[in-house]
């Protein structure tokens, strides 16, 4: 059985994801779906399988596996890389290469010692896929293995990387990010204990300014060539997803509800939303555009906002929503829980367009 390591956390009920269930002699996880889009295809990992549906009329091309296997489950983002194939990591340990037009598998990696929670960053150089065993695999897109990095604890996020991809910075639950070569997997520099576990994948500015959120209530500007603290600034909750930067703006929300503008170059807050305003625990990062802000809540609203903080139209979707809300054309795709549909399509001014259910 696979062993998880739940962090100590108290009145969350969605955190409650990080424990695993034994069900029929397999390790059943309960979380929220992973959802990445291409041109004409959302691809949902949830539960037992990844979904690929098209974004017309959010009917199933494919699944993968095709039949229900219990020893597999899904929830990390899928990633699409330069090549064509879609990445994901499974609960079983394994990352999955699959093929985008059906979804048969190109290759699998096995040499996890546990599973996957973070989704994997694909770029032209590789994949770099952190595991919950304390190590961020560096493969090629051939999935061959090509070197190991070892964290003093787990990575439950995406590293980062600049559009160069001359660093990796790695956010982890030990209270630090970590800075890592991608040719060779040695350790740059790591930085000082900020106060909390790091679990959403950072924001890296063009002028070398990296920014996280932590579970210490705070959201935490770094140098992106050295990790040196540049400032630091108090949320009323923890900040699970990581903050978009926009403009000179952050944008993000906490796990009790509030949602936020900082200056990026400061820390200084520019505004912030509450939970009467919004209804709900925030967890995935908002979809900020260019002229709006998608944001998500638990309590299943999809909230629409201008730069300024302004809510424009509020809807109930349904069911529970976690995953980062995504754009697909002239779609806004989000994820759900607690609901037949699991995928549904609205339009960029809050009109259902199609929902989608699992056919049996």
């Amino acid at each position: 059985m696979i062993k998880f390591k739940p962090l100590a956390v108290s009145s969350i009920l969605l955190l409650a994801s990080l424990l695993s269930a034994c069900a029929g002699g397999a390790t059943v996880a309960s979380s929220w779906p992973g959802l990445a889009v291409d041109e004409d295809t959302a691809y949902l990992a949830f539960n037992n399988h990844v979904y690929a549906v098209r974004l017309d009329n959010g009917t199933q091309r494919w699944r993968f596996p095709a039949e229900r296997d219990n020893q597999i489950a899904f929830y990390s983002d899928p990633a699409l890389s330069p090549d064509g194939q879609l990445i994901v990591g499974g609960y079983n340990r394994i990352l999955y290469s699959l093929n985008p037009a059906d979804g048969s598998v190109n290759w699998q990696f096995n040499k996890a010692q546990n599973r996957y929670i973070a989704s994997p960053l694909v770029t032209e150089r590789g994949i770099f896929a952190p595991a919950a065993d304390e190590r961020v695999y560096g493969i090629s897109l051939s999935g061959q293995p090509l070197w190991t990095f070892i964290s003093e604890d787990e990575a439950w996020a995406r590293p980062a990387a600049g559009n160069d991809c001359e660093c990796l910075y790695l956010p982890a639950l030990d209270h630090t990010v970590y800075a890592i070569n991608p040719e060779d997997g040695k350790q740059i520099w790591q930085s000082e204990k900020l106060g909390g576990a790091i679990v959403g994948e950072p924001a890296l500015s063009e002028d070398g300014i990296l920014y996280v959120g932590t579970f210490g209530s705070e959201i935490v500007a770094l140098n992106a060539q050295t990790g040196s603290v540049v400032w630091r600034a108090p949320t009323e909750g923890w900040v699970w997803s990581g903050p978009v930067l926009l403009e000179g703006h952050l944008y993000f929300g906490d796990l009790k509800g509030y949602f936020y503008a900082f200056n990026a170059e400061d820390g200084s807050e520019l505004w912030r939303l509450t939970p009467e305003q919004l209804d709900g625990q925030i967890v995935g990062s908002p979809l900020v555009v260019d002229e709006g802000i998608y944001i998500v809540t638990q309590n299943g609203n999809l909230n629409y906002l201008d730069l300024e903080g302004n809510i424009l139209w509020q809807k109930s979707v349904g069911g529970q929503l976690y995953t980062t809300p995504r754009l697909a054309g002239d779609k806004i795709l989000v994820a759900l829980v607690q609901s037949d549909e699991i995928l549904a399509a609205y339009s960029r001014e809050g009109a259902k367009l199609w929902g989608f259910t699992p056919p049996e």
